[in-house]
């Protein structure tokens, strides 16, 4: 009877250990291929319209009329560019796409600015290089064409046939250019009058030598130029040397030779 016992409570005490299992409701799969879709659909909804407003606005901030305030020479070209242009909408008539055009278009110009006048029209500055000398390239695969060159010492385009222009003529190689200009600058601030008689710089190996109206000529060497000019400069101002034409040659830095200008090719 105890075993009987023992084995009917053991029984008893497994059966009330046993988990019920939970009742499963079935899950219904979304459709998520509706998603991605409707997200396509709202995209090209939008880009459809930005598109057409896009296009729309194009359209209607199409230039019809411009106002140039310029010199006279770089005028007319700029106007001349305007008359044959094709395509006046907005994005052919953008600021930055009208300045590179102009740009490549007529070197003589130093720095140009474009603007829009709401709603058609287009307001352009610009100013324009000053030359003020002329440049040959004597290196040995130049083309020899004679250029204009601008005061930060830019050779920018070639002399035109029929420009005639009163300017001092650099024969030197593209290295030297920027040096010479600054000698020029030079001369225009401390002895104005010896510009306007300036008719050549021309650098030889470690030679400038710098040739006058009346046959004045001063040779410089290239190692001691920037301190040398000033000097050249000082002692011909003063009252000894300043009214007559000289030759000047201040090569050697021990001895300097000076002696009067005479009227023949140098």
């Amino acid at each position: 009877m105890k075993l009987l016992s023992k084995l009917f409570n053991a029984n008893k005490k497994d059966v009330g250990n046993v988990r019920r299992k939970k009742k499963v409701t079935p899950v219904k799969r979304r459709m998520t291929w509706l998603k991605p879709l409707q997200i396509a659909l709202v995209s090209s909804g939008i880009i459809a319209v930005l598109g057409f407003s896009a296009v729309k606005l194009n359209q209607e901030m199409t230039v019809t009329h411009w106002q140039i305030d310029s010199p006279e020479h770089i005028k007319k070209p700029i106007a001349s560019y305007f008359e044959h242009k094709d395509k006046f909408d907005f994005w052919h008539t953008r600021a930055a796409v009208i300045q590179g055009d102009l740009i490549a278009l007529i070197p003589d110009i130093q720095r140009i600015e474009v603007s829009r006048v709401l709603p058609d029209g287009l307001l352009i500055k610009a100013s324009a290089r000053k030359p003020v000398a002329l440049w040959e390239n004597v290196s040995a695969q130049a083309d020899k064409k004679v250029m204009l060159v601008d005061e930060q010492g830019v050779a920018y385009r070639p002399i035109l046939r029929g420009e005639n222009l009163d300017l001092p003529l650099f024969r030197l190689q593209p290295n030297h250019l920027k040096t010479a200009t600054a000698v020029l600058h030079h001369l225009s601030t401390n002895m104005p009058e010896r510009v306007q008689a300036l008719s050549e710089v021309i650098v030889e190996q470690n030679d400038w030598r710098l040739n006058f109206a009346h046959g004045e000529q001063w040779l410089l060497n290239q190692e001691s130029l920037q301190d040398d000019l000033p000097k050249v400069l000082n002692i011909l101002s003063q009252p000894r040397w300043a009214r007559r034409h000289w030759r000047m040659d201040a090569r050697i830095p021990e001895r300097w030779f000076i002696r009067p200008a005479k009227q023949e090719v140098i």
